[in-house]
């Protein structure tokens, strides 16, 4: 049988499916490519006016789109996500209502120019309403189970088998939640001795895997009894183990409060589907396809060019004791080549997230190597669950949208593997918060051509209403940082009245999860500036493919946080090396074949491949780096040459090949075997691989992604994005390395000005040193080198200067132009600075500060206006009251800090003055730098608005708008809503307080702004070149 991932491969290399390529990219200053949004609806009551006005404020700040999604209070099955108040019947995903709800948003996206994703079933979307009497049928989620019974030595056994253990899934308040089942299928039945000395009432039993008995063939059915006869061929304790498979129910969503209607879909619940199955895709998507897009022109609107993004899935939250499908023992057989009855014993070993725990599992304890047992069983489970992925993709091609989901998380699969196959794969930050986690699927996005690579952003543990602007940028960036180029904001809840409900409105995830953004926050109007940033900065990482140094073989079956899954990547870090892990499942993928000594070279082109400590590799893969060494690509081995398959195999023939396969391997000349991870960058170089960015001094927190474009004219454009992760700042001399001969600018993701850099080295071969590159904590920085004549409408200037003393920038003159070569050179100290031509000669400028020294500005009034709870707190937005003014005699201090101030949430104006005495164009410029921004600024200075200052370096350049004379500068500082809520113990959402799900109530934020503001002045001199 040929799986239907297999046969998608055909369409995977090269293939650019509906929504999942961005056509039109925009520009830098004006880029297309903004943030997503989680749409929070809680069901379809809500007033169809609120929701277009909520779309409209996406819109108004920049969005790109949204993703639509029915809460349903989360399901409510855990004790703080909400109740559930009104009868799902009128108002669930899939009732006549929810159909209105849907025809309304659609047409509100079309109105906003928003894209919108749909989201394939309420909560999680991992189900949609099946009507009770279908619940216990294929295609439904399903579990394998099992039931017990010892045997004494010398005792018989002659009767009924045992019967599973099973148990229901319950609610928060011990009602059952999962739908009632029944229908048990035997899948195999299992004897065996327990070894010496094993206790049968431990939690864990071993038994001897040299006795088992296959007893499935022997069980005689006769009506509703299910019997079999065993006499041991062995004097110890034994066991009888029967295994079978049931549909569990697993509900995503609560049915109607007077139970199923046949005509009422909402009055159903809904139920999750099998994963692993392509009959559960299809349950799912008849249910959308027949009772949603069918109807008010649904389908219609959402396939309209720039509308529809993609049919999508959160991440996988349903359970089962060990996961299962109907078609499970087949494909074990094709993959394996052996029964999968033998491995059913250890299963139940393997990481549940089922609600329960069993009392007792089995194990072969050391008379197997029972971890390929199991490794066998995750190996098959992922094959099947790419059928799902495949299944679902074409099934959204169809519709003329694609399809968009959390691939691997939470089970046990082959998360590289997975994410090579929807159209846009999706992490989120909560899950994977580390930059090596994110790169343990990107292998897997690049190899598999998947333009997008998707992260749910912002959803900090116990940061409900007060998360800060620094840290969501923080998450960005560390996202950014490991592959992602298009961020989802978590997210966007429903503005409106909801029941039981109150003040500052409904709320997700019982105030636990960030955030409730949106306008109920009073930095809501600032938030552009912010997502400006973000949309230039994926502007840059959506521009062509990922270029990526090192693939690191990984075949693992969940994300490994603990440590990096291979023990050099500090060491290939430091040295500037990209890299990310990558599946054998990925290296059969169309395209993954090496030319001019790259791997993939139609995607990541992999410089280089490393086998870190691995001890078995798959025969496939083992085949497939032979002759990627015979073709030219440098492979590193570490510690240790695989001598075995992960798995278990009847014989040892597969393992022959192995090791027949690794001594071909290793006597490749471009094959290295080290000792030591630290041997590794050095064995590097002496292959010939460099790192496209590397910095001096070496960095261990300097992480950079490298983008690559091909027009039709052949200029080729690198794009370099830098993150300094660090909690120090770093300066140092960075070399780009994009592996041809271009020019080099910078982007500013702030202002979106892009300006040439003109203060580098370069070599022939293409290499470009920058000097004196300063990156604070959590900031990053932009580059592109083209070897074009212009990159952004903006020309390649014919001058700039190699070196200059430390401390000496220098920047293309405002005066520049081609027969006027001017470049102005800038220093925080007075005096003779030497700097070379690209000609080599010494020169020198005098600088001068004229006197000018940093001043901390003071005489602030401050001006706030309130974000209050109404009187009526059944209402949801905030009364808004100005305060009287202040006057900050003392200084900047935060809100909290001044009189009856505590507990204010709003907005603080800040006004104040300064004289100025240089000329606009003099020799002295001028910064501002804020100290510390506690959540988010806008500011003016002479009532013209100031570039955003990022947070992580809250300094920016104001020499174009400083005036001789006086100058007035303003700044607005937000807070967010937390101090104000925390004043107001009864706020409730979907009928459970906020003080009963917290507890105790988060600490009051300090607001405004909480340290000096400076002027910091700079000399300048414009020299003619």
């Amino acid at each position: 049988m040929v799986s239907t991932f297999w046969t998608s491969l055909l369409f995977l290399a090269g293939s650019s499916v509906n929504a999942s390529t961005v056509v039109n990219r925009g520009t830098f200053a004006s880029p297309r490519t903004g943030v997503k949004w989680r749409y929070w609806i809680e069901d379809a009551s809500l007033d169809l006016d609120t929701v277009r006005f909520d779309i409209s404020e996406m819109a108004r700040v920049g969005s790109a789109g949204f993703e639509l999604l029915s809460y349903q209070s989360y399901g409510s099955i855990l004790s703080f996500t909400g109740l559930i108040l009104l009868d799902p019947s009128a108002f669930a995903f899939g009732s006549d209502r929810f159909v209105d709800v849907t025809a309304s948003v659609v047409q509100a996206a079309i109105d906003n120019n928003l894209t919108i994703d749909f989201t394939v079933g309420p909560n999680q979307g991992a189900g949609v309403p099946v009507h009770p009497d279908d619940i216990d049928a294929e295609g439904m989620n399903t579990e394998l189970v099992f039931g017990s019974h010892f045997l004494a030595a010398g005792e018989t056994f002659d009767g009924p088998i045992p019967q599973p253990e099973t148990f229901p899934l319950l609610r928060f308040d011990d009602t059952i939640a999962s739908a009632n089942t029944s229908r048990l299928q035997l899948v195999g039945l299992i004897g065996a001795q327990v070894t010496d000395g094993a206790n049968t009432s431990s939690t864990r039993v071993s038994l001897d895997f040299n006795t088992i008995q296959d007893l499935t063939s022997q069980v005689k059915v006769s009506g509703n009894s299910t019997t079999v006869s065993w006499t041991p061929s062995s004097n110890g304790t034994n066991v009888l183990l029967s295994y079978f498979s049931r549909r569990n129910g697993y509900p995503e969503a609560r049915p109607g409060f007077n139970g199923p209607k046949p005509n009422e879909p909402g009055s159903w619940g809904s139920w999750a589907i099998d994963h692993f199955s392509p009959k559960g895709v299809n349950i799912s998507t008849s249910f959308i396809q027949n009772n949603i897009l069918s109807k008010q022109n649904i389908g219609e609107m959402l396939s309209l060019p720039g509308v529809g993004q993609y049919m999508w899935e959160d991440s996988m939250e349903y359970q089962a004791q060990v996961f299962w499908t109907d078609a499970f023992a087949e494909r074990f057989m094709e993959r394996h080549g052996y029964e999968v009855n033998v491995t059913l014993p250890v299963l139940h070993t393997l990481p549940s997230n089922a609600q329960t725990t069993l009392n007792q599992t089995f194990d072969y304890g050391t008379t197997f190597n029972w971890d390929k047992f199991t490794e066998d069983y995750q190996d098959t489970l992922t094959s099947l669950y790419l059928d799902y992925i495949s299944e679902f993709s074409e099934w959204s091609h169809s519709i003329g949208m694609s399809f968009s989901n959390q691939p691997a998380y939470n089970l046990r699969l082959d998360t590289a593997a997975s994410a090579a196959i929807p159209d846009a794969p999706e992490i989120e930050s909560f899950g994977v918060p580390t930059i090596d986690g994110a790169r343990q699927l990107s292998g897997g996005v690049h190899l598999g051509n998947r333009t997008i690579f998707s992260s749910e952003l912002g959803a900090r543990v116990y940061e409900a209403n007060s998360i800060r602007m620094v840290e969501l940028l923080q998450d960005a960036n560390t996202q950014y940082a490991g592959g992602v180029n298009v961020v989802m904001l978590h997210g966007f809840p429903y503005s409106g009245y909801y029941p039981n409900t109150t003040w500052p409105g409904f709320t997700t995830v019982g105030y636990v999860f960030a955030d409730m953004h949106g306008p109920r926050m009073p930095a809501w109007d600032h938030y552009k500036d912010y997502l400006d940033y973000l949309a230039r900065t994926q502007y840059v990482l959506q521009a062509g493919v990922a270029k990526v140094d090192i693939g690191i073989y990984r075949k693992g079956y969940d994300i490994d946080f603990t440590s990096p899954p291979y023990g050099g990547t500090s060491q290939l870090i430091s040295s500037g090396y990209t890299y990310e892990y990558v599946s054998p499942e990925n290296l059969k993928l169309p395209g993954v074949t090496v030319s001019n000594s790259r791997l993939a070279s139609y995607g990541p082109a992999y410089k280089a491949f490393i086998l870190g400590r691995q001890q078995n590799i798959t025969v496939d893969a083992a085949r497939r780096l032979v002759e990627y060494a015979q073709q030219g690509l440098p492979i590193i081995l570490v510690a240790d040459v695989p001598s075995d398959i992960p798995g278990y195999e009847i014989g040892n023939a597969s393992m022959s090949q192995v090791q027949s396969l690794m001594s071909q391997l290793t006597a490749e000349p471009t094959v290295v075997v080290v000792d030591d991870e630290d041997d590794v960058p050095s064995t590097l170089v002496s292959l010939g691989v460099l790192p496209a960015v590397s910095s001096e001094p070496p960095s261990l927190t300097l992480f950079s992604v490298v983008r690559q474009t091909n027009d039709k004219s052949g200029t080729k454009t690198a794009f370099f994005f830098l993150f300094n992760q660090g909690n120090s700042a770093i300066n140092t001399t960075l070399t780009l390395n994009p592996g041809f001969t271009g020019s080099p600018f910078a982007l500013d993701p702030w202002s979106g000005v892009v300006t040439p850099v003109v203060l580098y080295s370069s070599t022939t071969s293409g290499k470009i040193s920058i000097p004196d590159v300063s990156l604070a904590s959590n900031q990053t920085a932009l580059f592109a080198v083209t070897s074009g004549s212009s990159f952004e409408g903006v020309p390649v200037p014919d001058v700039h200067i190699t070196s200059a003393e430390p401390g000496v920038t220098a920047v293309l003159s405002n005066a520049y132009t081609s027969s006027s070569r001017h470049i102005q050179l800038r220093s925080f100290k007075s005096g003779s600075k030497q700097f070379f031509t690209r000609a080599g000669e010494r020169k020198t400028a005098d600088f001068s500060l004229k006197g000018e020294t940093s001043r901390v500005l003071s005489g602030w009034r401050l001006n706030i206006t309130a974000w209050t709870p109404p009187e009526d707190l059944s209402e949801p937005k905030s009364v808004l009251v100005r305060h009287s003014p202040i006057d900050l005699t003392e200084g900047l201090v935060p809100w909290n800090q001044i009189d009856g101030l505590a507990n204010v949430s709003g907005v603080g104006t800040y006004v104040t003055s300064f004289e100025w005495a240089h000329a606009k164009d003099g020799a002295v410029g001028l910064l501002l730098d804020f100290g510390e921004i506690f959540h988010t600024v806008r500011a003016w200075l002479n009532g013209r608005q100031i570039t955003t200052a990022d947070p992580a370096h809250p300094v920016v350049d104001i020499s174009d708008l400083v005036v001789h004379g006086s100058n007035t500068i303003r700044i607005d500082a937000a807070s967010t809503l937390l101090n104000a809520i925390n004043a107001v113990p009864e706020v409730e959402t979907l009928g459970q307080t906020r003080l009963s799900i917290l507890l105790t109530l988060p600490e009051n934020q300090q607001y405004g702004l909480i340290s000096n503001v400076t002027l910091v002045p700079y000399a300048r001199v414009t020299i003619s070149m």
